[in-house]
């Protein structure tokens, strides 16, 4: 049974890593490509909602994992 709940963590961490993956590349590749200083305010605008949505998702995923465990 724990070895269930094991690969069940590593898949959601998988999972939130590749989350991280694709929206970080995407900020940062469009912040280094865009010219426009008024884009890139507003880029970074939305990065930092996208740091906020990962740490609650990240805490949602611990949260989880530890009702799993009792």
């Amino acid at each position: 049974m724990s070895n269930k709940l094991f690969n069940k963590k590593w898949r959601r961490l998988l999972g939130l890593f590749a989350f991280i993956a694709t929206g970080g590349g995407l900020i940062v590749s469009t912040a280094i490509n865009e010219r426009n200083i008024y884009k890139t305010e507003i880029l970074i605008i939305f990065g930092c909602f996208f740091a906020i949505s990962l740490a609650d998702h990240f805490r949602q995923l611990i949260e989880k994992d530890d009702k799993n465990e009792n």
